[in-house]
Formats: C-alpha cells, sequence, structure tokens
C-alpha cells in the first residue's frame, strides 16, 4: 500500500467517523485503524528518504518497504470498499470483519519494523535526504501526533512506563520542531541554517522517529523496556547542545535570527528549559536562578543594547559564559571531581552575571526610587486592588507574556496583598507619622511600578533582559518595604489595635434619599424679581443678565427662574445651553435646538452644517415666544454667534444672561436689564442651608448655633453652602459630626469661601470617591458629560471596585450619585426614573479638581491652541493619565511621547460641521506618535475624527479596556483581537463598520457601541463554544440582514443586556417584507430598541400589504424602542403581556394604522410610554389601562384625536407632556388634569410644549 492510498483509506475512516448513530464498537474500531495507519504512513516514509540516500548500502530496507506495503495492501482496499458503501449509505456488510483483518496485518508487520527501526537508530545523517525545511517540519509534526496518539490509549494496551518515556520525548521534539520553524524564516545567514539542519536536526528527528516506532510496536511488551529506556536518555542528551560546536551553533542562529520580542522571548524560555529539563540532577544550584540567569544572558546576547561603547565586549564575555555552562548541565554524573567543577562553574556563571545586570542597570535604565517617583497618590489601596485583578487574569490568560517570571508573579501578589492589609491598617489607627507617612506613599509608588514592569512584558520592542533587570528592581524594593513594614508595625502598634473612628464617615451614602435633589432652594425674592423682569416691559427681544461673583449662584437662580411654572407657562419655547470659555457656535446651536419642542433626529442634526444648523433655529423660533437661557457667558462674540438666529417678532422674547461681566449687555447695540445677585446676608445663609438639608423640617435645636457658626465661613456665597449642605446632611442630626465640620473649616484660614468648603468635602469623601471626583479634571470646563461615557472610563480606570457582587455599571451610577447626593456635580439630565444621564461640575468646582489632579500627580492636561504649538511639540510626558485640549483651528502635527502614559484623553473644540471632510485638524493629525504609546489603558480619539483608516498603533497596545475613535474608516482590522484585554469599544462614523471575524476571539469584551451599524459575519468557525462571547453586555447599532442567520448570530451573545439593533433594508424586503428577528434566546436583555436603516417614508411592513406573523421578546424585558418598522397595531398584544416592560418608546411610525385599543390585563407594569410621530388617529383603551403608568409623553401626533379620558383613572400618573400635537390632545390631558385633581392626585401635571 503506497502512501497515497493510506492518505486515502485514513480520508474515509475520517468521514465514517463523522456518520450519526455510529456504534460504539465501530467508532472505536475506526480510531484503532486510524492511529496504527498513521504509524504505517510515518515509517514508510521514513524508508522513502532513507532508501534514497543510503543508495546500496542498505539495500535490505527496500525488501522491509516492499513487504510491509504488499501485507497491507490488500485488507486495506477491502476496507475502502466498505467504507465507501457505508458513506454513501448502503450497508456496513462485512466492516468488522474486514477492519479486524487490516488490525491483525499490521500487527504481523510490527516485528520487522522494529527491527528496522533498532538498526536506523545509529546511522550517520548521510543516509538522510530531506531537501527542505518544511518537508522537515511536516515529518516532526507526524511524529508529534503519533507520539499525542500513543499517550492518549488506556494503560492495557501500552504501559505507564512508556507513556512517560514518550511524554518526555514530545516535549523536547516539540520545542526542536519550534526552533527550527523559528530559525529557518528569519534567520539572515542560511548557511549555517542549512549545516544545522544537515548535521543535527534530520538524525535527530530520525532517531525520534524509531524511538516512536519502538513506543508502538512494543507496546506492554516489558521484555523490550530495558533496550528502551537505554535508547532515550541517548536521544534526549543528542537532541540537546550538550557539545561546544553544538551549542555555538545554536548560539549563532540565535543570534542571526532578528525578532519580534515576545516570540523572542518564548523561543528561548522554550531553550532554557529544555535545557534544564534534562539537566544532571547532582546541581547545588537554585534551578530558578540558575533559570533567570541563562534567560537574562541568551536575550542579551541576541538583543543586545543598539549602543554602547562596551557592545562587543559584553557579547563576548556573555556568550563564553553561556556556552560553558551549557556544556556543565549534560556531562556525565558519575565522577565526583566532573559534578563539582560543573557546580563551581556555575556558581561562577550566577556571580558574573549578576555583575553584568549591575553595570547595564548604570549604563542602559536607571529606573528611579519608588519613593521618587511622579505617580498618583489618590487611592492607594483602590488602585492595588485593580492592579492585583490584572496581574490574576494576566496569569490566567496571558502567561505567556511573562515567561521568565511566572512563579514570580504569584510571589508580587503575596506581597500586594500583605501591602494592601498595612494601608488598611494604618489608614484605620490614623497614625500621623512621616515615616508611616512615607511609607506607606512608597508601597503605592512601588504598585505602580509593578505594573509598570508586568506592562512591559507585553510590550513588544522591550528587550527582555531589561524586563528582567526591572524585575529584579522591583523585587529588592519589595524587600525593602516588607522590612520597613514589621519595624513601623512594631514602632507604631499598626495592626494590633481596635480602628479608631475616622474623620469621613464611616459608610457609603448609597441609601441617601435624594429625592429633593431636583428642588432649586432659596432665591425665592429674586427669582420673582427676574420673572418680573421677562414678562414686563418692551414688546421686543430683550436680554436680562444675572451678575454676579463666582459661586453666587446665578445659575441656580436662573435655573429656578427656568422652571418655575409661570415661566413655562408664558413662554411657549425653552432653550438652555451653557457658553463658558470654551464654546463653539455649533455646540451653542446644537443645545438650543435640542431643548426646543419641535422633534429633530439627532443624527440629522449632526450631520447638518452650521448655516442648516442656524436655518433650522430660526425656522423653529419664528412667531414663537421663547426664553433662551445662555449660562457663564464671558463675552459678546457667544451672543453674537446666535443672535441672527433668534427671530425678533415682538412677542416679548427673551435672553437670561448668567455672567461675572457687569458691562456684557452694554458691549450688543440692543436694549437689556442687569439683575445684580450679591453674596447672601443676614439670616439668609443660614435659611439657605436649612433648605439644603432639612427641606421643609425644622433644624433641630441642638444644631442652630453650630450651624450658623458654619455658615460664616461660606462667606454668603450659595456654592460654598451648597457644598457644606452636602457634607452635613450625610449625618444631619449628629451633633458630633457637625462639630467635626466646623472646626475643620476654622483650622485652615488660607482657604475660606467656597475653597475651604470644596477642601473640605474632598477631604471627607470615602477614598473610592476621590479618584472618580478628580476625574472630572480631565474634560473641559462646563462640559456637559454622558453619565454611561463617564461610568465606562471610571470602570477601565479601576476605579469600580471589581469585588462588588452587583455588576460594574450598578455600583458605578452608586458612586455618580454618591458625588451628586455631595452636592459636587450638577445634573444636567435625568432619566424618567430619575437616574442621572448626564452631568457637568461647576467652573469653581472644575478649578479645584483640575488643581488637585495635578497636584496629585493624578493627571495632567495639555491646553493647545493656535499660539500654543510648541506644547505638542516632541516632548516626553512621563504623566500617568495625559489629557489633551485642542482647538479646532490649531494646526501642526500632534507629536507627544507618551511611553509611560497609561490614559490618554483628547478634547476637541470644534467649530464646523463634524463630519466635514475638509478637516484642518483631522488631516494634520497623525496618529504615528501612538507607537511610543505602549502601555496605554484608556484611549480616547473619538473627537479627533481621523481620514486615513483604523490606526495600525492601536492593535498592539495589549494593555487597552477602552478605545473610542471616530473616523471615516469602514474596516476594523482582524488584528483587533490582539487587544485582549480591551472591554469597551466605541466608533463614531456616519459610515457602516465591518467588524472582522477575528472580533469573536475577543473574550473579555463587554461593550460595543458602533454609531451608524455595525455588521459582522459568523465567520468560519465551526463550533459554537469557540466564539461564545458570555461576557457582551451592551451592542450598538448591530445590523440584522435577511437571509443571514440572525439567530445563530444572536445566540452568540447570550449575557446581552442592551441591545440596539438596526434591521438592514433590501428590494426584496419591500417587496415581500421581513420577520421581526427572534429574539427570545438572549434570556438576560432587559433594554431593546429596533430600527430600520431606511427613511420615514420606506418603512419596512406595510400593513396592508402583508401579514404580520409574531414578536419573539425576551421575557425579562425592561425597555422596548420601536422606530420606522410600520408595524400593524394588531401586533402590540405581545408587548402588551411583557410581565416586566416599564419603559415603551414608539418612534417615526413604528406602529402604522388610524386605530390602537389597548385591552385588558395589558402593559401592567410599564411606568413611562412615548408616542413620537405616528399616524394614530382613534386611542381607546379599557378602564384602568397601564395600571402603573408615571409619564406620558405624545410627540408630534397631529391626526391623533384624544388621549383616552381613562387615563384619570391610573393613580401613579404623574405627568402628561404633549408637543406639537392638536389641541384636541390638549383639551383631553386638561380634563384627564381636572379628573386627577379631583381624585387627590396633587403630583399630577400636564406639560404642553408648541
Amino acid at each position: 500500500m503506497n502512501r497515497a492510498s493510506i492518505d486515502s483509506v485514513t480520508d474515509q475512516l475520517s468521514r465514517l467517523l463523522c456518520l450519526p448513530n455510529l456504534p460504539l464498537h465501530m467508532k472505536q474500531q475506526i480510531q484503532s485503524l486510524q492511529l496504527e495507519l498513521r504509524f504505517v504512513k510515518m515509517f514508510c516514509c521514513c524508508l522513502k528518504n532513507w532508501m534514497a540516500a543510503a543508495d546500496n548500502e542498505n539495500m535490505h530496507l527496500g525488501s522491509v518497504r516492499n513487504s510491509t506495503e504488499g501485507t497491507v495492501e490488500a485488507s486495506g482496499k477491502g476496507l475502502y470498499n466498505a467504507g465507501y458503501r457505508a458513506i454513501i449509505g448502503k450497508d456496513f456488510k462485512d466492516w468488522e470483519l474486514l477492519a479486524s483483518n487490516m488490525l491483525r496485518e499490521v500487527e504481523k508487520c510490527k516485528p520487522a519494523i522494529r527491527e528496522t527501526a533498532v538498526s536506523l537508530f545509529d546511522l550517520s545523517s548521510q543516509f538522510i535526504a530531506f531537501r527542505a525545511v518544511d518537508e522537515i517540519l511536516d515529518f516532526i509534526d507526524s511524529i508529534l501526533m503519533n507520539l499525542k496518539d500513543l499517550v492518549s490509549l488506556k494503560d492495557e494496551v501500552i504501559i505507564g512506563s512508556v507513556k512517560e518515556q514518550i511524554e518526555a520525548l514530545e516535549g523536547k521534539l516539540r520545542f526542536l520542531r519550534n526552533f527550527v520553524d523559528f530559525a529557518a524564516r528569519r534567520c539572515s545567514k542560511q548557511d549555517k541554517m542549512e549545516d544545522f539542519l544537515t548535521t543535527h536536526v534530520q538524525t535527530w528527528a530520525r532517531n525520534s522517529a524509531c524511538l516512536s516506532l519502538l513506543c508502538w510496536t512494543d507496546g506492554m511488551n516489558k521484555d523490550k523496556e530495558p533496550q528502551r529506556n537505554a535508547m532515550l536518555p541517548q536521544l534526549l542528551l543528542k537532541i540537546m547542545p550538550c557539545s561546544q560546536a553544538v551549542a555555538e551553533m545554536y548560539l549563532e542562529l540565535l543570534k542571526s535570527t532578528p525578532s519580534d520580542t515576545l516570540l523572542m522571548g518564548e523561543i528561548v524560555s522554550g531553550f532554557v528549559d529544555s535545557l534544564l529539563g534534562n539537566a544532571v540532577k547532582s546541581l547545588k544550584v537554585d534551578l530558578a536562578i540558575l533559570r533567570e540567569g541563562l534567560l537574562f544572558a541568551l536575550t542579551f546576547l541576541v538583543d543586545p543594547p543598539k549602543e554602547s561603547a562596551r557592545k562587543t565586549e559584553f557579547a563576548d564575555m556573555v556568550e563564553s559564559l553561556v556556552i560553558s555552562v551549557i556544556c556543565s548541565l549534560h556531562v556525565a554524573q558519575t565522577e565526583d571531581e566532573t559534578s563539582k567543577a560543573r557546580n563551581d562553574n556555575l556558581s561562577d556563571f550566577l556571580e558574573k552575571i549578576e555583575k553584568l545586570k549591575a553595570e547595564v542597570w548604570e549604563l542602559f535604565i536607571a529606573m528611579p526610587n519608588s519613593s521618587e517617583s511622579n505617580f498618583p497618590r489618590t487611592n492607594g489601596m483602590g488602585f492595588i486592588d485593580f492592579l492585583m485583578g490584572n496581574l490574576n487574569d494576566m496569569m490566567q490568560y496571558k502567561a505567556n507574556h511573562i515567561p521568565f517570571a511566572e512563579h514570580k508573579v504569584m510571589a508580587v501578589l503575596e506581597e500586594l496583598s500583605c501591602f494592601r492589609s498595612f494601608l488598611q491598617d494604618a489608614e484605620n489607627v490614623q497614625n500621623d507619622s512621616q515615616e508611616v507617612n512615607a511609607l506607606q506613599t512608597r508601597i503605592i509608588n512601588l504598585a505602580y511600578q509593578v505594573e509598570n514592569v508586568m506592562n512591559s512584558c507585553a510590550i513588544s520592542g522591550i528587550p527582555i533582559w531589561h524586563q528582567i533587570i526591572c524585575f529584579s528592581d522591583i523585587q529588592e524594593e519589595i524587600k525593602f518595604c516588607g522590612t520597613e513594614i514589621v519595624t513601623m508595625k512594631q514602632k507604631y502598634n499598626i495592626g494590633k489595635q481596635i480602628a479608631v473612628t475616622t474623620s469621613k464617615l464611616a459608610h457609603s451614602s448609597r441609601g441617601n434619599n435624594s429625592k429633593f435633589d431636583e428642588d432649586v432652594v432659596g432665591f425665592k425674592d429674586e427669582a420673582n424679581q427676574i420673572i418680573d423682569l421677562l414678562t414686563s416691559g418692551s414688546k421686543n427681544r430683550e436680554i436680562v443678565s444675572i451678575v454676579g461673583m463666582p459661586g453666587v449662584g446665578k445659575t441656580t437662580l436662573a435655573r429656578k427662574v427656568y422652571n418655575d411654572p409661570s415661566t413655562t407657562s408664558y413662554f411657549h419655547e425653552l432653550a438652555w445651553c451653557y457658553v463658558s470659555q470654551v464654546y463653539t457656535s455649533r455646540d451653542l446651536l446644537l443645545a438650543i435646538l435640542k431643548c426646543l419642542s419641535v422633534s429633530i433626529d439627532d443624527v440629522k442634526l449632526s450631520k447638518m452644517s452650521n448655516e442648516d444648523l442656524e436655518e433650522q433655529l430660526r425656522r423653529c423660533l419664528l412667531k414663537q415666544r421663547y426664553l433662551v437661557v445662555m449660562d457663564d457667558i464671558w463675552d459678546i462674540k457667544a451672543w453674537n454667534v446666535v443672535k441672527q438666529s433668534l427671530p425678533d417678532d415682538g412677542n416679548r422674547s427673551r435672553i437670561i444672561f448668567t455672567t461675572q461681566n457687569h458691562h456684557l449687555i452694554s458691549d450688543d447695540e440692543g436694549s437689556g436689564k442687569t439683575y445684580l445677585l450679591s453674596p447672601l446676608i443676614e439670616e439668609k445663609p443660614w435659611e439657605f442651608l436649612q433648605e439644603k438639608i432639612f427641606h421643609k423640617d425644622a433644624c433641630p435645636q441642638e444644631l442652630l448655633e453650630i450651624g450658623k457658626r458654619i455658615v460664616e465661613h461660606c462667606e454668603g456665597l450659595p456654592l460654598a453652602i451648597t457644598v457644606v449642605a452636602g457634607l452635613l446632611a450625610k449625618e444631619k442630626k449628629n451633633v458630633g459630626w457637625w462639630k467635626q465640620v466646623e472646626a475643620s473649616l476654622s483650622s485652615d484660614s488660607t482657604t475660606k469661601g467656597y475653597m475651604g468648603a470644596i477642601e473640605l468635602s474632598y477631604k471627607h469623601l470615602m477614598d473610592y470617591l476621590k479618584p472618580c471626583f478628580l476625574y472630572f479634571g480631565a474634560f473641559r470646563k462646563g462640559e456637559v458629560i454622558g453619565a454611561r461615557k463617564l461610568t465606562l472610563l471610571w470602570n477601565a480606570e479601576g476605579f469600580v471596585n471589581r469585588n462588588q457582587r452587583s455588576c460594574f455599571e450598578v455600583v458605578a451610577k452608586e458612586y455618580l450619585k454618591e458625588l451628586n447626593d455631595r452636592s459636587l456635580v450638577i445634573v444636567s439630565e435625568r432619566s424618567f426614573n430619575g437616574g442621572i444621564k448626564a452631568c457637568r461640575l461647576h467652573d469653581l468646582l472644575h478649578k479645584f479638581c483640575s488643581k488637585k489632579a495635578k497636584d496629585e500627580k493624578f493627571l495632567h492636561v495639555l491646553e493647545r491652541s493656535e499660539d500654543s504649538d510648541h506644547i505638542l511639540n516632541p516632548v516626553k510626558h512621563d504623566q500617568y493619565r495625559l489629557c489633551i485640549h485642542a482647538e479646532s483651528t490649531a494646526s501642526g502635527s500632534l507629536k507627544p511621547a507618551c511611553q509611560h502614559v497609561s490614559s490618554l484623553l483628547f478634547f476637541r473644540k470644534r467649530d464646523g460641521y463634524f463630519y466635514d471632510d475638509d478637516d484642518s485638524y483631522a488631516s494634520n493629525f497623525s496618529p504615528d506618535f501612538l507607537e511610543s504609546c505602549k502601555l496605554i489603558k484608556v484611549l480616547d480619539l473619538k473627537s479627533v475624527y481621523l481620514h486615513s483608516g483604523f490606526p495600525k498603533e492601536i492593535v498592539s497596545m495589549v494593555h487597552l479596556r477602552y478605545v473610542s475613535i471616530g473616523g471615516s474608516f469602514t474596516e476594523v482590522p482582524a488584528s483587533i483581537a490582539n487587544l485582549w484585554n480591551l472591554e469597551t469599544f466605541v466608533v463614531a462614523s456616519t459610515k457602516t463598520i465591518y467588524l472582522p471575524d477575528t472580533f469573536w476571539r475577543m473574550k473579555n469584551l463587554k461593550h460595543v457601541d458602533v454609531s451608524e451599524m455595525a455588521i459582522i459575519s459568523l465567520g468560519e468557525y465551526e463550533v459554537e463554544d469557540s466564539c461564545q462571547m458570555d461576557n457582551v453586555e451592551t451592542f450598538s447599532s448591530l445590523a440584522f440582514t435577511q437571509g443571514g442567520n440572525t439567530e445563530k448570530l444572536l445566540r452568540r451573545f447570550r449575557r446581552l443586556r442592551k441591545l440596539k439593533c438596526v434591521i438592514v433594508e433590501s428590494k426584496k424586503c419591500r417587496r415581500k417584507g421581513i420577520q421581526f428577528p427572534a429574539l427570545a434566546s438572549l434570556e438576560d436583555l432587559e433594554s431593546l430598541k429596533v430600527f430600520t436603516n431606511g427613511s420615514h417614508d420606506q418603512v419596512f411592513y406595510s400593513w396592508m400589504r402583508i401579514q404580520f406573523q409574531a414578536f419573539n421578546f425576551p421575557t425579562k424585558l425592561k425597555k422596548l424602542t420601536l422606530c420606522k418598522l410600520g408595524l400593524p397595531w394588531t401586533a402590540i398584544s405581545t408587548i402588551g403581556g411583557l410581565l416586566h416592560l416599564e419603559v415603551l418608546k414608539l418612534r417615526e411610525g413604528a406602529f402604522r394604522g388610524q386605530r390602537w385599543d389597548v385591552g385588558d390585563e395589558e402593559f401592567l407594569e410599564l411606568k413611562f410610554l412615548e408616542l413620537s410621530n405616528m399616524d394614530v388617529v382613534l386611542w381607546k383603551a379599557s378602564y384602568t389601562p397601564f395600571p402603573k403608568l408615571e409619564q406620558l409623553v405624545i410627540e408630534d401626533c397631529s391626526d391623533l384625536e384624544e388621549i383616552p379620558f381613562s387615563f384619570s383613572e391610573i393613580e401613579g400618573l404623574k405627568l402628561i407632556q404633549l408637543r406639537r400635537c392638536s389641541y384636541d390632545v390638549e383639551d383631553s390631558a386638561q380634563q384627564i388634569l381636572q379628573e386627577q385633581r379631583d381624585s387627590g392626585n396633587p403630583e399630577f401635571d400636564v406639560l404642553i410644549l408648541h
């Protein structure tokens, strides 16, 4: 039987094995036949090559080969035919007989095969004739496969001692195979490679094949065991470079083989492990130390420093040492003198290597002491927790990144755990010793150094010898800190005392009731005066300017006026925009437009030019009486930006400025009035504080005097009072706590007023909240920040405790709520249930954050404008977090060197069309500088909008946990899968993004956000479990195509909680309609948005033309948004039956038809309902519809005749909000309002916006 016929039989056996309902005994026969035939195939391959080289010297090889092939051929043909009949489903006749017959024939051949293998074992290398490296590699692969088969056999088939021998051989042979492949593909000196192959590798491969054949033929034959036991050590020793000539050859190949650092590390590490794995047992040196010394020496030899006057001297010395050690490892064990000489030689080697390390350290590294490092000082224990989690992950998923230090990482983890306990104990006893404080700082800096060194292990380009030295330095620092901890514990009795009460609150404020946080307290008289100014006076458009010093309450007063019922009823349209000093005309126009009642899709607005936005705003406000608040305006230029878009129709439209500029109105040609807001005086500060803390309740008598003394330190500034109120409210009836706050405010005369209050509030924040608060300093002053983006960034930075039982999102939201309860953040937007959707900082709080973050080395902000290009010239930045604020018109390439930066965030002031292709900043921006940013965990390039494709530099940032990028690219490279740490992936683009098949390998990914649409194929993965993405929790916007495997796609996201999906429209869909995607497999899904990519007039379903079949929703769904689907109203009953649904938004023709009948027992848990741009006319409901509804929003439903009067029976209804609806709908809402009030529901209200 020739090799081709063996291949055909084994192929058919593989196909047979895949047949369903195959009997167990037949399956076992097939597997046995496969193993036997693979060995026969390997033997025939060996004979073919050896015969070609041996010529006439060993002619009996030909007879052995012919005999083996002839014996097996007949039974092979019969088996082949029987297999063919079985595959086509005819019958399995005679299969068992034929299979047994072939196994017997192979067994008959084994004695001759064994005899041939023994005789070939000691032949010289001239008798081998592999002509190419690939042939050798294929041959070694076949040996490895056969060895693996032997190891998998049961003990009754092959004895245990043979298995142990096979496993040892397999490990050595696998190293040899990888080394040959590595060197052959990269070696620049082919003559040396060929010499290595012909002189050594072919002989080793032949002998390995012979030994594997012996193990196969002998099986349970214990009589043959002594011969195998003698041959195996001989072969293993030959594979290793035991002679000086072979050792020199190995080293020469390594030196002439340039390679990626990580790959080189794996090869060298494997080489050292193979050396030591077969080393003699009489070594008296520590093998771990010897291993590290060899790794350092070899990596230094093959990847020496690029520039050094002593380069040649170092190289010669190291090579001589390494060759001497390698040869010493494999000399015979019997002679005592030889053994002593060997151990002396190894000890000398280690001593010289340590001296070399010290010299290399001084010449090329010289890392600063941890007590002098430029690392953050905030929340050290939180960072250590984060680091320990990352190191555990690295060990679990990517241990190959640290081939020289796996065992050391576990030791470092143990030490970090002890250090963390010491930090906790030291904090509990409130020890103010400078010695203890210095040690705490040193330990925290050490933790950052550990992160830096460990992360560098996964970075290409950093030599492994460099990493080994840095790690050694870390170990020395760990020893020093450990010794100091023992001393400090004994000296100050740390860890033995019972923890005393700290100056911070010992408990979290997560249970705090913040239902009053939206109420604007105080300023009653001032608000009435402003409202009088707005509603009286000239019919022409006028400006009312609220002027005052920072922190005096200008924004608070304007907000109170803005929300007052008399204001909302008097003006048809109300809008609010935050200006600050970093405004852009586009930001102002968009902010005003988004406040107006007209329904305009955010995506459409984002695609408009500035001129289109100005015209759109003008049309929306034409003939409307409006109020526009321009908060924190600094100069008249901001007013001039929007002035022409705000029509003056003689209907008493008004503008409110809040500003520190007393002369702002005089700079404008129009008329206006100024209201000067002064600090609170007399009893008003105390009244303000009381209302903030106790609301309508009385202050306890024992707190009156203390409270009044506290207020005196706030100097009448509402901001300072508000911040102090947030601090006092946590223990609002605790006299001791109030006295402690008073004492703290009195103790520092240099920080009075708002700064003293903010400093005190920050000091008493829980440690886990401090980095969250300081992180606001990374954003531009006045910027409104989405809560989701903020919490994702917090999590990526490691601020959110990963040990919590709750998911990070819940914990992060609690953190944000706590900061709001402390009056440290301003809520800009809330969800219907009161959750924070967006927030910002007061300017003075932002100023504090920026300064404190810089002082604490927490983050550094670079400001860049037209006249400050020099700031971002090629300059080294060693800050841990770097934030860059750039002007849109600034030119010049961006080139900060960020080798040690962990977080890099860009915030850009843009005044042009976001998707403008003619963008000077984006065209000048070059991602080349990212090449040096290897250690980055957080990268935000979203505001840059790249035109040159997805930056290739990003895929090498293996530590990235969060990346946000904007651009005109359409494809994400397959190498994105290198980012094994990545958890959040954000892409902002107007184009469809195609994700690669390798996307399924990103097992740590949790959040995917693609602005337009993301298309991903199922790829070529055959095993479903291999492509499960069980960690993905949110995905936006996933495309579903008709005819695609939507259900199979969704089964790969089994843990999704939030999904926004886009159903892709096609001509076929318009003609025949499509089936709604089956989503029931997403058992954890709570929030779902379903859109189509068609326009409003091109919806998928036409209820008049096709019969809708059914919805398929998960049972846990809580929030549902449907848009542009054109579904029939009859289908909504399925949605009404969802037992957990709380929020339902129907937008832009989600359902089509004139009548909606709400049945009994539907929408039992619904709390929020929105109808936007729907063509429904008649809306009928049962006696008690939506029993738990709290809010109803109806926008642009011009055909709707009325709201069902049965809404007046809903007891918990709080608000009906109408925008651009008919007068009949407004009348029905007013009737419901009257009935609700008559029924005793004073909280219910109707808000009508025209």
